[in-house]
């Protein structure tokens, strides 16, 4: 089972030296942050440089994670910007196939409800516009994938009624685990109902309370259930990790550090090369764990989850 990780791990390197790195840990594959400026492939040149950059490595793009501004909302009842942020979407599609990539990743939602709105009339919107965006990435070749986002906010309960409506069924889920864990202790209920729908992950591990981009291991989301879910259900994609080194820094310097973050005095030491091997060693685990979980194996999950590397 291959592994990969997103380029979210450190918006601060340059992107070109960024894939090196990530090629270096042993990473297969890769995928493009939400940070349309970090890749800058909306830029045609840019796009051809990527292209050329990633074949150069032998890594493959797993997935292009489309925008989460506020603002970019596919359930908004306003007819314009709801067009709007679904042309926006496509150029994410566009340069996901001129890029080789298998999907673009995209939260359904990303804002509050707005006062006198009810989920059923943004599920609706939601679902409208994830079939024009279906359609679109056929013609191209390449799949969307819907992110399931917490529980605890409205956006997170507006996602999920839509990938929950029958309109919408299919292999078409990117599964966050930190998001899926946020303030849902029983959480693997929710994973069990995606698993057969499961088309990309986003693994990343949290405490509980904060959307913290741990390293597997270092919060408390059960990755042997997690795996056994996936394997049972069939999973055999990309093991694809969403930690983030420059996220864990930011709050340093913000004062903020969450539950499960290293201690501050450890933090200003820890490179990109040496997180990004620990990130390596903790998918490797996850996707052992998941292939000994498939039943044509005749194996259970049996193995140790993964733990802290430091």
């Amino acid at each position: 089972m291959d592994i990969g990780i997103s380029t979210l791990v450190d918006l601060d390197q340059p992107i070109d030296r960024l894939l090196e790195l990530i090629a270096e840990a042993g990473f297969t594959h890769v995928s493009l942050s939400h940070d349309i400026e970090h890749a800058g492939y909306y830029i045609p040149t840019q796009r051809e440089q990527l292209r050329r950059k990633l074949a150069a490595l032998g890594l493959k793009l797993s997935y292009v994670h489309a925008p989460i501004q506020h603002y970019y909302d596919l359930t908004s009842l306003d007819r314009h910007l709801r067009r709007a942020s679904i042309e926006l979407m496509k150029v994410a599609l566009a340069a996901c196939a001129e890029l080789e990539g298998r999907s673009v990743v995209l939260h359904i939602m990303n804002g509050p409800l707005d006062a006198g709105e009810s989920v059923e009339d943004r599920r609706q919107a939601g679902v409208d516009s994830a079939a024009d965006l279906t359609m679109f990435a056929q013609r191209l070749g390449v799949e969307v994938h819907f992110e399931n986002l917490p529980l605890n906010i409205d956006c997170g309960v507006v996602s999920l009624a839509v990938l929950r409506s029958p309109e919408l069924a299919g292999k078409n889920v990117c599964l966050d685990t930190c998001h899926a864990r946020i303030a849902q202790p029983g959480m693997i209920e929710m994973v069990r109902e995606l698993a057969p729908r499961v088309a990309s992950t986003h693994i990343s591990d949290t405490r509980g309370e904060e959307d913290s981009h741990l390293i597997p291991g270092d919060g408390v989301v059960d990755f042997v259930a997690v795996a056994r879910e996936l394997g049972q259900a069939g999973f055999n994609g990309v093991v694809d990790l969403e930690c983030s080194l420059c996220m864990l820094k930011r709050r340093l310097a913000a004062g903020h550090l969450h539950p499960g973050d290293p201690p501050a005095s450890d933090i200003p030491w820890i490179t990109t090369a040496l997180y990004l091997k620990w990130c390596a060693t903790a998918a490797r685990r996850l996707a052992l764990l998941i292939e000994s979980a498939v039943p044509e194996q005749g194996v259970g999950a049996s193995r140790a989850a993964p733990q802290r590397t430091r």
